[in-house]
Parts: structure tokens; sequence; C-alpha cells
């Protein structure tokens, strides 16, 4: 067992230093809007703006871990009206329904196509949350409210492609779908991003 303890901090320590060290422009931030499909499950599918930020690092030119966080900032609201027959009254329905944000991690592979352009695939864990909220009022003013809250992890992928202005400035664009056991999401976003 000697052998193995003496090896095994050995091996790790030669491990982190063979990662290439960070330099002035491996890191990078961006601010990311675009539209977002929800699909749940098969009753219905809507389409949401979202606006969001992603960091990551590239740790050889080929080869990044990011992370990504967006909000929606577009709900959808809607009012019906219909009669109960239990009751005998009239009812309206008023509703409103988001994607109220999604967030993840992606590993991403980076292929060069000139100097200033280059296409990415990614790959990642990230989870969609969806919030469903309706008030019913009837004929006699009595109200009942209702509300779903629905928060979906599973994979997510993606392609894309970015443009370099600068060595430090940069525009993107990208397609990611993320999966769950019922819902899906389809995401296009374009990006501005700056690499410090």
């Amino acid at each position: 067992m000697q052998p193995l303890k003496t090896f095994l901090p050995i091996a790790t320590f030669a491990a982190i230093a063979a990662l290439p060290h960070a330099t002035a422009q491996d890191y990078y931030v961006e601010g990311t809007a675009g539209l977002s499909s929800f699909n749940f499950g098969s009753e219905f599918q809507e389409d949401y703006t979202m606006l969001g930020i992603r960091v990551g690092r590239n740790f050889t030119p080929n080869l990044a871990i990011e992370g990504e966080y967006a909000i929606g900032v577009s709900d959808k609201e809607e009012t019906r009206s219909a009669f109960n027959s239990l009751t005998n009254q009239s009812v309206s329905l008023v509703s409103s329904e988001n994607l109220n944000s999604t967030y993840g991690v992606f590993a991403k592979a980076v292929l060069p196509v000139t100097n200033r352009l280059t296409t990415h695939a990614r790959v990642g864990y990230a989870t969609s949350e969806f919030e469903a909220e309706g008030t019913l009022t009837f004929e006699d003013g009595t109200t009942q409210n209702r509300g779903i809250k629905d928060i979906d992890p599973g994979v997510a992928y993606g392609l894309g492609t970015e443009f370099s202005f600068t060595d430090k400035l940069y525009a993107r664009a990208d397609a990611t779908r993320y999966e769950a056991f019922n819902d899906n999401v389809e995401s296009y976003t374009l990006g501005v991003g700056f690499r410090f």
C-alpha cells in the first residue's frame, strides 16, 4: 500500500501541472438574448424571450467549460370565459405563464474555421423552471387561485458559432436543446462577449 500512497499525490500533482496556465484571455463573459420554445409534454408549446449571462474558461484553444443563467422576460397572459354547468354560473379565467429561468454547466469543443470565425458543439446538464398561475372568478364574485411550478433538470446539448471582432470582443450565436423527462426547451440565442 505504501507505493500507492506515494504514487497518488505525485500523479495528482502532475495532472494539475499539465493543465495550461491561465493567460489574459482564458476567461470570458457574455450577455445573451434569445427566444426559447417550451414544450410542456404534449399539451402545449409557447415561445418566451430570455435574457442571460454566460461565463467560462478556455482550458485549450479547443476546449472550454462554461456556465449560463437566463431569465424569462415575456409572460404569456390570457383571459377566457366559460359557463360552469355544475354551479350554473359563468366563470372567467385569467392565466399567466412564464419560462422563469434556465441554468446549466457545459463542456464546449471548439473548431476554428478562420482566424476570426469558429464553430462549437457543447453538452452539459441544465435545469429549466416553468411557472403558470391562474385566477378563476365566478359570477357571484368568489375567486379561486391555481398554480403550478415545473422544475426540469436534464441533459442539454447544442451547436453554435463565434466571430471575433478583436482579440477580446466577439459575437456568438447558439442553438441549444434542454431535455427532461416530459418537457423540453429549444433555445436560440445571440450574445456579445468579452475575453479577459
